[in-house]
Parts: C-alpha cells; structure tokens; sequence
C-alpha cells in the first residue's frame, strides 16, 4: 500500500466536511430556479399544483426512502458477516449517500467509503473489498436493467433528445460495454483466478503507451487479491441475499420517482415502466462529470425526459424528487457527521 492511502486511511478525507453542502445546495437551487425563470412559470399557482396529493402513492413514496436505507444497512450488515455493528451500518450507509452527494458523479463516494469502514474496525484491505463487491454487485443490477435498452425497448427515450439521439444511445452503450467488462474482468479476478488477472494487468501495462497506468495497474490487482481472498468460497445463500439487497435498494430507489409522479399525476401501468427506463438511462447520462451531485445534468435530464408527460406539473415533481434523492442526504450528513466524527476520533484518541 502506498504513503498517499495510508495517510488516507487515517486522515478523513476532505469531502467529510460539513462546509461542503453549501456548493452543491447552491448549485442545484440555482439551476432550479434557473429552469423555472426560463420556463416562466413562476408563481403560487405552480406551487399549489402539490396542494393535494394522492395520499396512497406518498406513503409509497415515504415507504421507498425508508427501504432505500434499510436495505443498504443491511446489506452491509450481511457483506461483513455481522462484524459490523447495526449503529456503524447506518452511519457508513448515511454518510457514504452524503460524500456521493457532494462529489462530482463521476467521482462518487468509493474512497469515502473505505475510509468509513476502515474507521468502524475493519482493515484498509477488507474496506477496498468491500467496496469492490458492492460495486460488482451495483453495476450488475444496471447491466440488468440496462440490457432492455439493446433490445430496442428504450429507443423511444433516446427520441426525446431530438437531434441528440444518436449521440445518447451511443454513449449509453459505450457505458453498459465498459460496465460490463468491468464485471466480467473483476470477476474472473475474483472468483476464478486473481493471480492470472494480476499477470496479465502487468503485461498489457507493460506495452510503452500503457505505461502510464501500470501502477493503477498493481494497486487494481493488489484489491481484486484482497477481494479474493475474503469473498471466494462464500455460501450461496450468502450472495443471494446480496442480489436480494442489492436489487432492493436500485428498484426502491428508482420506483421513488414512479410514486412521487403517481401522487400528483395519472399514471398507467406502462408509463410506470417508462418512468422507470427513463431513469436507467438518467443515471447513465449522470455519469458524465458534473457538478457534485449531478447538480445541473440531473435537472435538465428530468425536465427533457419528463415534461412532455408531466407538463406544468414537471418542475414542481422535479424539486420534490431532488429533495429526496440529494438535499435530504446533505441534511442528514450535517446532523449526523459531526457525532461520527467526534465518537470515532475520540475513540481513537482514547
């Protein structure tokens, strides 16, 4: 392990930092304000729009946060074998959503994340793990949901970016081929043969223009032998109930939109699919490097996707769904990181 991830490992990194919510409250705030001063619809009559909601669908929509968090504690829960305990779980799955709230979304809250686990008594090599696994397992559930696009089945999406079409679905399929190599390579390393996949990173790095990544190379082969050693030979029932959590918390995640659109607007049962491939394809937009939090592409992607159904009711649902899905991760992150912080450093302290 290098100097820079050892001193990585006990410094928390500077994204945990309450100062951080303020650029990326602003920023969203600012480009939804912006949305509805160029849409010119501005005024109380928007407002009230929400004034009476289907109760039904916003008790689901109350139901889906709660699992959306249930279910990542107790994955994490199930992924450590209960060596962590219930309080470190829901503090690593809160403040893990708060660093991927205040990152760029191509960045993500990965580091963040090992450095929580590393501080809740696990070792810098099984948080790398970890978080290896949680990825292999998130990206599966993508590669799932995303396989109906090659289909054909979310070409009429793409059709909604006009003339920007072509260019969607070309990026869209350049990340489920890159996804999907990525699992496939990390799980040859991890379930069938690390040493064979360390040998060959370090011949195709050795190739002079691949030099440059030979040492990212090492590190990569250096995590997937960790990774190895601590998943390969686990039970089937073991991962069962990661695919079971893992499917869980993305359909959760995802159906929150269906019922917050379901409160305030008819929706049939085919539109609640549509809304759920339009957010497939979102998060893969997402993924493009943006302000922390998606702030700016995540609002501008939902009122291309959504307006032509939702009308006048678009940018109002829009704020409520970024309330859910990010500000309320940068409040909790302000209530519960400085107590993280305080227990975990004194305890390290003492």
């Amino acid at each position: 392990m290098n100097n820079q991830t050892q001193m990585d490992a006990q410094d928390p990194p500077k994204t945990l930092n309450v100062k951080k919510v303020w650029f990326p409250v602003l920023a969203g705030l600012a480009f939804t304000l912006f949305l509805f001063y160029r849409s010119g619809k501005i005024s109380s009559e928007t407002v009230t729009l929400l004034r009476n909601p289907n109760s039904k669908y916003l008790y689901m929509a109350f139901l889906a946060i709660l699992l959306r968090e249930v279910g990542h504690i107790y994955r994490l829960r199930v992924l450590s074998n209960g060596s962590l305990r219930w309080t470190s779980c829901f503090y690593v799955a809160i403040l893990w959503e708060f660093g991927t709230a205040v990152t760029p979304s191509v960045v993500g809250g990965g580091l963040v994340a090992i450095f929580l686990l590393s501080k809740e008594g696990l070792s810098l090599g099984r948080s790398m793990a970890y978080i290896v696994v949680l990825g292999m397992m998130d990206n599966f559930f993508f590669l799932l949901a995303g396989s109906f696009g090659l289909g054909g089945v979310y070409d009429p999406i793409f059709a909604m970016a006009g003339s920007f079409c072509s260019s969607m679905k070309r990026f869209f399929l350049i990340i489920y081929i890159l996804f999907l190599l990525y699992n496939c390579v990390m799980a040859i390393g991890v379930f069938i043969n690390p040493r064979l996949l360390k040998w060959i990173l370090i011949y195709v790095t050795s190739i002079p223009f691949l030099k440059r990544w030979r040492r990212s190379a090492y590190q990569l082969s250096k995590d997937i032998m960790v990774t190895s050693d601590e998943f390969r030979g686990k039970s089937l029932l073991f991962w069962c109930k990661m695919l079971f959590c893992t499917f869980l918390v993305w359909t959760v995640r995802y159906s929150l939109l269906n019922c917050l659109i379901g409160a305030y607007f008819p929706i049939s049962f085919g539109e609640h699919l549509a809304i759920f491939g339009k957010q497939v394809v979102m998060w893969t937009l997402m993924l493009v490097p943006a302000l922390p939090g998606g702030s700016g592409i995540a609002e501008l992607l939902f009122q291309q996707f959504f307006e032509p159904i939702l009308g006048d009711y678009a940018l109002p649902i829009m704020s409520l769904w970024r309330i859910t899905v990010f500000y309320l991760y940068l409040i909790l992150g302000v209530v519960f990181l400085p107590r993280w912080l305080q227990k975990r450093f004194k305890m390290n302290q003492s």
